[in-house]
């Protein structure tokens, strides 16, 4: 978006591939981190703002990469910023139809994750600013993207996949209203100078963007485990995590223990616990998922969380008080922390 000044501001986050060769040894973390912070001083002084993520991979990522909704999007709409202009290319062709329903569930439970922080600041007010705005955006359109994957209908573009939504508005589970809620959306996110979204003028469309996610959110996992419309969200949850095989539980510990070493250290014995039963991923999905749908339903400055929320945290508090939290605020920052540290730039 354009600021009054004239200089431009990126709402979202740029993520960039750097690609190098099969032999060549992958640029250290501190490395990336340092060429992001260098991308980023560039652009504000050509008068750009935008959050620069970096990720170093191998030439030999682009050819293993399955069908997934990242990878379709890398070869269908991906841009070569400098180098081989044709290194895409080595990116599998795949047809929407192969994409995962799985990873699209991922998705939704990701920006649901995400939207955390702003559920727990509009809980009383509406968004206002731009930054403000954004995530409850990014949320309804990635609900399109999401439920596109499930109807095998997904586009690459949001203005194409708003109006296949829109085709299918007869047939959508979340409603024609909220079809027209994600077209306005759409246009925000191509035009933010213009007005906001009208289903966020007030805290209630936000707790009805909340909801609206909910009923997405059931109706994938009732598609996923071919379950009832009166299965409860516990018994949706359960069944979910019974699909997902021992293997991929393992590697997303493994995965977790490679990225935070000293908190694999501290917390062994309540990892090796969990790994019986879930992920991280999916702990984290499951903690965050309740504590976003707490906030919409209770609309209280400070609702209680309860301690058995947070115990489903591979890094927990580091007290070992039992009783109900007083702030769910710090429930809210220990989620955040947690999924920064364990899910984000992985598919563990």
């Amino acid at each position: 978006m354009r600021e009054r000044d004239g200089s431009i501001r990126l709402l979202g986050d740029a993520e960039a591939l750097l690609i190098v060769s099969a032999r060549a040894a992958l640029p250290r973390a501190s490395q990336a981190h340092r060429i992001e912070q260098q991308v980023e001083q560039r652009l504000h002084a050509e008068g750009i703002e935008a959050s620069i993520s970096l990720t170093p991979v191998r030439v030999g990522y682009l050819r293993e990469l399955p069908a997934h909704i990242f990878g379709y999007e890398l070869r269908n709409t991906g841009r070569v910023l400098w180098g081989d202009r044709r290194i895409l290319d080595l990116v599998p062709g795949m047809e929407r139809a192969q994409l995962p329903r799985a990873d699209a569930w991922r998705l939704l439970a990701n920006r649901m994750i995400e939207l955390l922080p702003s559920a727990w600041l509009q809980r009383r007010q509406a968004p206002t600013s731009h930054g403000e705005i954004y995530p409850w955006v990014k949320l309804y359109l990635d609900m399109a993207t999401s439920l596109l994957v499930f109807q095998q209908a997904y586009a690459p573009s949001y203005r194409e996949r708003a109006a296949r939504v829109r085709l299918m508005a007869a047939q959508c589970p979340l409603g024609a209203a909220w079809v027209g809620d994600l077209e306005e959306c759409t246009e925000w996110k191509l035009r933010p100078n213009e007005a906001k979204p009208s289903c966020f003028a007030s805290p209630q469309g936000c707790i009805e963007a909340i909801g609206a996610a909910r009923m997405l959110w059931r109706w994938e996992l009732r598609e996923l485990t071919s379950s009832g419309r009166d299965a409860s969200d516990q018994e949706l949850w359960q069944r979910w995590l019974r699909q997902q095989s021992w293997g991929s539980r393992l590697r997303g510990w493994m995965s977790a223990a490679r990225r935070n070493l000293p908190a694999a250290g501290r917390h062994w014995p309540r990892w090796a616990w969990m790994a019986r039963r879930a992920s991280p991923r999916h702990w984290i999905y499951s903690a965050g998922s309740d504590l976003l749908f707490r906030l919409s339903e209770l609309g209280d400055p400070d609702p209680a969380c309860d301690a058995e929320v947070l115990d489903r945290l591979p890094m927990p508090r580091t007290d070992d008080r039992r009783e109900k939290v007083s702030r769910a605020e710090e429930a809210v920052a220990l989620v955040g922390t947690n999924y920064r540290s364990l899910v984000v730039s992985t598919r563990a």
